[in-house]
């Protein structure tokens, strides 16, 4: 059998007689190894575990912060996860808190969590920019047109 020919889930048989073949669709995406003498289980890469254990903690803490007492605003509650909101203005600290809320349900409807964490790093790289001394005022060279710069990697 390939790994072309491998499904997303496969019997614990082809796993023993085709190793490479399983391996290979795993780096796809999950495959499901179903057993006549147990549960199924999920074969998948560790990056991509980490990752939704990741989006998965981001995801507590957002609710452990929308759970705390309500004397004080969500966004102002979410100081305590993300410490780094500090740096931003009061009027971005509401818009990160609308914004992550919405990522958070948009990404848990669909168990994947890779789109909250890159949310939460886009915020957290303002707030590190801003803590750097950037502002927004400062003089910027804007480009009209995208200029192509060569990949370093070919040269």
């Amino acid at each position: 059998m390939s790994a072309a020919t491998v499904s997303r889930s496969v019997r614990s048989s082809e796993l023993s007689r085709n190793p490479a073949a399983v391996f290979k669709a795993a780096e796809d995406g999950p495959v499901t190894i179903t057993r006549r003498d147990g549960e199924s289980l999920v074969l998948t890469k560790s990056s991509d575990a980490k990752r939704q254990r990741a989006g998965l903690e981001l995801a507590a803490h957002l609710v452990a912060a929308s759970l705390s007492p309500e004397d004080q605003p969500f966004e102002e509650r979410l100081r305590l996860p993300f410490p780094w909101t500090e740096f931003l203005t009061a009027e971005d600290r509401a818009t990160f808190a609308k914004e992550v809320v919405d990522v958070a349900r948009a990404c848990a409807a669909v168990s994947q969590f890779d789109h909250l964490l890159v949310t939460i790093k886009a915020w957290q790289s303002t707030a590190e920019a801003l803590a750097s001394g950037y502002t927004a005022d400062e003089d910027l060279d804007w480009l009209d047109e995208p200029v192509h710069a060569p990949d370093p990697r070919t040269e």
